[in-house]
């Protein structure tokens, strides 16, 4: 399949719409600067209650903040508490293990969020969201991208998914092989843009990833629906933008953030990686 290079019919109306702050410069930097919208889902994390001014401070001065809008909903604690590294999925994202009070508040963000989306997702013609395996497995990611794909579905808009994966995630991205080809484009990411913005972050200290972080050249979006299939598969998939962590212990216990930092400040050097069948 030719790799078509971004043009106005993908960005055409279109919205963003990720999980938290910072996540719009992280897997969605060759296109975030052109969408009309650009969708926050999260804001506070109950587990650390500063983050929540710190974020406000950041978007103030984020130089897209004219078409920012944050929903402000609260995290759900989720990270880290669906069974990798192949978790179940559910209607409403990844099914939620370990902690009975997060699988609820995963639940029920799931039902606030649709009906915060639902009117933005209406009056747009391409949505642009989290892949659902959540790039490095993220399960509010996986969340994010379930409630906008169904809404996506119900009013006949376009999905695109970001191409981001890492071990953590990888084998439940394999279940979303298949015969079919894809629909995808590539786009280049402004670096120097992307390492301003993570600056404000920086400065507010509302910054979730790594603070030398290298961003990769370009990025690619498949067109959704994606499916997933049960049991090993083959087929084509799409050039991945691949992430190499240490190895995943889950521990619903430990505080997400925590767990989060402590494994990513040890990331190891990015890698690139194709899955095509025809390659």
């Amino acid at each position: 399949m030719t790799v078509r290079e971004t043009h106005s019919n993908e960005l055409k109306n279109s919205v963003l719409v990720v999980a938290h702050p910072d996540d719009e410069i992280l897997w969605f930097g060759s296109i975030a600067a052109e969408v009309d919208k650009i969708v926050i889902c999260f804001l506070n994390d109950p587990a650390h209650p500063e983050m929540a001014n710190r974020r406000r401070q950041t978007l103030r001065e984020h130089p897209w903040k004219k078409k920012l809008v944050c929903l402000e909903l609260e995290e759900t604690g989720s990270f880290a508490c669906a069974k990798w590294p192949i978790p179940a999925t559910t209607k409403y994202g990844l099914e939620i293990v370990h902690a009975p009070k997060v699988r609820s508040a995963y639940r029920k963000c799931a039902k606030s969020l649709r009906r915060h989306l639902q009117p933005i997702i209406q009056q747009a013609d391409n949505i642009f969201t989290h892949n659902p395996w959540g790039e490095y497995g993220h399960e509010e990611h996986v969340l994010v991208h379930s409630v906008v794909s169904a809404l996506a579905e119900e009013n006949g808009k376009a999905t695109w998914y970001s191409n981001y994966a890492s071990n953590w995630s990888h084998d439940l991205m394999l279940r979303y092989l298949d015969m079919q080809k894809k629909e995808y484009f590539s786009a280049a990411v402004d670096v120097p843009a992307m390492q301003a913005i993570a600056k404000i972050y920086s400065r507010h200290d509302a910054w979730t990833w790594l603070d030398d972080y290298s961003w990769f050249d370009k990025e690619y979006f498949v067109r959704g629906p994606l499916v997933r299939t049960e049991g090993p598969s083959s087929g084509s998939m799409f050039p991945v933008n691949l992430l190499e962590l240490p190895d995943r212990e889950v521990n619903a216990r430990m505080p997400p953030r925590s767990f989060a930092r402590r494994v990513l400040d040890r990331l190891t050097p990015r890698q690139e990686s194709r899955l095509d069948s025809d390659r």
